[in-house]
């Protein structure tokens, strides 16, 4: 039977990288903001292509056309970059972690795949690819002044950058909404080249 499933390819990071995250995370859990959620380490990647709803028979074409472009993308280093907050500090919505490191071959990466699945009818992105880690989110209950306040006391935080991300391989990964927030299942791990 046919169904839709919302899906995404991401850049899994390892528990070391999940663990400095989570001191953050946890930075921001004692500030007690109302309506602040932290993301859940086991939940923490890097989004590269977000499908959005498609349909189950869709998937293998998909993973094969990612396959197929990953053959060209050489394993690369990013680096834990600096802390920001989206849209603006002034009103987030959004907490995150910000990449450095090889981020000419990330972008290279991103752009490859998008030009891939052009090819399978899947349109590239209308918004300027921007790679971060989401480290919490508001929801829309939180004040003007307890989003101001997540802001700064991510920014204040004691967080040392520079912690490597390797990247050897995409997750194509499935996301179930649910209240307690989403339940990730990956289907298919596509490694790069791992020629000389």
């Amino acid at each position: 039977m046919t169904e839709d499933i919302r899906a995404f390819l991401a850049i899994e990071v390892s528990d070391d990288v999940k663990s400095t995250l989570t001191e953050l995370t946890n930075h921001l859990d004692r500030a007690r903001i109302d309506g602040l959620k932290p993301v859940r380490p086991e939940n923490m990647h890097l989004t590269l292509k977000f499908f959005g709803d498609v349909s189950s028979t869709r998937v293998d074409s998909i993973v094969g056309t990612i396959t197929r472009a990953a053959k060209a993308i050489h394993p690369f280093t990013l680096r834990l970059g600096k802390v920001g907050a989206y849209p603006n500090s002034r009103n987030p919505r959004v907490l995150w972690v910000g990449l450095d490191g090889d981020v000419v071959s990330l972008q290279e990466a991103h752009s490859r795949i998008e030009n891939a699945l052009v090819g399978i009818n899947i349109k590239p992105d209308s918004r300027k690819f921007s790679p971060h880690l989401t480290v919490a989110r508001l929801r829309n209950r939180s004040s003007p002044s307890e989003r101001r306040r997540a802001a700064e006391v991510l920014l204040t935080a004691e967080y040392q950058t520079g912690h490597p991300v390797p990247v050897e391989r995409f997750s194509l990964i499935r996301s179930i909404l649910r209240p307690e927030g989403p339940q990730y299942t990956t289907l298919a791990d596509i490694t790069l080249d791992q020629g000389n």
